[in-house]
């Protein structure tokens, strides 16, 4: 690797860091605002106060974006995945339909599945806290970690298995595997708001699940630029439009 190189690695890993410092900032704030009563109690004995879990998240998340973009770095040229980011209509259209396309999903399941058995509320509350880390954290972190990460290194893996670097099913093994691991990955945060059931792991894994898929196909076809823009585009499109309207308060 030449001294060029070195250093747009290191300017990347730097800014990862960063931005899951931020993230991680976010996402433990909003943690901190739906703890229960009993959990708030056992983290102000266990931690000293609510502060210092945001500061755990923060350095957490920090730590965690870096060494998967350390892992991306690494594993992505091996098979073909550091496409630059250059500016390209169809792939902007592909992220932004992916976007839309995972948004409707998770919205209208929601809506007619979900909403009833569940007894979640018939009016959507938008919160600038939870917008903000779901863009930021959701949208550019989980990427690093479950795409640029985890499935560069998994696509790895199966090519060395295979022996290929080529065929097009590492790339869909990588694919279904990230997506499940993505998925699998949010049910701590179920099991905090709504319990762990049937129909809330079924939630859970359904509705990152197929998501998940789209963005790992942004990541293949089109690099890890565009699978940050459309897994940000979900949570604009969600919750600045297809929430709003469809849960409105009104049966």
């Amino acid at each position: 690797m030449t001294t060029t190189k070195r250093m747009l690695s290191a300017k990347k890993v730097i800014a990862a860091i960063v931005l899951g410092l931020i993230s991680g900032a976010l996402l433990g704030a909003q943690q901190t605002i739906v703890l229960s009563p009993e959990l708030e109690d056992q983290i102000a004995a266990q931690l000293g106060s609510k502060q210092v879990l945001i500061l755990i998240t923060m350095l957490q998340t920090a730590v965690l974006a870096g060494l998967a973009t350390i892992a991306g770095i690494w594993a992505a040229p091996k098979v073909n995945l550091n496409k630059p980011l250059v500016w390209s209509r169809t792939s902007l259209v592909a992220a932004l339909s992916i976007g839309l396309l995972s948004a409707s999903f998770i919205a209208i399941a929601e809506k007619l599945v979900f909403a009833g058995s569940l007894g979640l509320s018939e009016k959507f509350e938008f919160s600038w806290l939870y917008f903000a880390g779901s863009v930021l954290y959701g949208g550019i972190i989980e990427e690093l970690l479950i795409r640029f990460g985890l499935m560069s290194i998994l696509i790895w893996l199966a090519s060395k298995l295979t022996n290929t670097s080529d065929r097009n099913s590492i790339y869909i093994v990588g694919i279904v595997l990230a997506a499940l691991i993505f998925a699998a990955g949010h049910l701590p945060a179920t099991a905090q708001m709504l319990g762990l059931s049937n129909v809330t792991v079924a939630r859970t894994l359904l509705l990152n699940f197929l998501p998940g898929i789209g963005f790992g196909y942004l990541y293949w076809k089109h690099g890890i630029a565009y699978a940050m823009l459309g897994h940000i585009a979900t949570h604009v499109i969600n919750q600045l439009i297809l929430l709003p309207v469809l849960f409105n308060g009104i049966n």
